[in-house]
C-alpha cells in the first residue's frame, strides 16, 4: 500500500518541500523523505478507515511480522498473530471505536525507519454503567522497512491521558 502511494507522489513531494522552505531542486534524500512522509500520512488515512471497518486482519496488516503492540491494561502483543488477537478483542467490545492522528513524523535520512507521534481517541461502552466512555491519549509508532520494501509499524505504544498541547510559538 505505501509503495504504491510513493510511486505517485513526486509532484506532491516537491510541493511539500517547497512549503517547508526547501530548495526548489531537492536532493534525492530530501525527495525520498518527502515521499515517505506523504506515504505515511496516506497510510494513516487507510489505517483509520480499517479501524472503522472493524476488520482485525486489515488493521493488523499495518504491522510488520515481528511487531509489538503495547497498550494500557493489556500484555504486550508480540507478532502478527498476537496483534490480530488483541485488535479483535478490542473490536469485540461493544461500542468500540479508535481513531488517531499523527502530529509529528521523523524519518531517517536512509528512509528505512520513521517515528510518528500523535493523539488517539478510543471509545467503548462500559459494561458496568452501559454508558459510552471515551479515552484520549498519546501514541508513538516506529516504522521499519520490511523485506517487501514497505514501511510497516514495528512498535506501537499508546498511553492514556489528556491530549498533548502543541507548544506555543516563541
Amino acid at each position: 500500500m505505501i509503495k504504491n502511494v510513493c510511486s505517485t507522489a513526486p509532484t506532491l513531494a516537491l510541493l511539500l518541500l517547497a512549503a517547508c522552505g526547501q530548495a526548489s531542486s531537492p536532493d534525492a534524500a530530501s525527495l525520498q523523505t518527502a515521499k515517505t512522509f506523504i506515504a505515511l500520512k496516506a497510510d494513516e488515512v487507510h489505517w483509520n478507515a480499517d479501524w472503522k471497518s472493524g476488520d482485525a486482519a486489515k488493521i493488523a496488516a499495518h504491522f510488520g511480522d515481528k511487531a509489538k503492540l503495547m497498550i494500557p491494561d493489556a500484555p504486550a502483543a508480540d507478532g502478527a498473530a498476537a496483534i490480530k488477537a488483541t485488535v479483535q478483542q478490542a473490536l469485540d467490545t461493544p461500542g468500540f471505536s479508535f481513531t488517531f492522528s499523527s502530529d509529528k513524523i521523523n524519518i531517517a535520512k536512509s528512509g528505512d525507519m520513521a517515528v510518528a507521534r500523535g493523539v488517539y481517541t478510543e471509545t467503548a461502552i462500559d459494561p458496568a454503567t452501559r454508558q459510552s466512555n471515551s479515552q484520549t491519549g498519546s501514541f508513538v509508532s516506529v516504522y521499519k522497512t520490511q523485506s517487501d520494501g514497505r514501511l510497516k509499524v514495528q512498535w506501537y505504544i499508546t498511553t492514556p491521558g489528556p491530549a498533548p498541547t502543541k507548544p506555543s510559538a516563541p
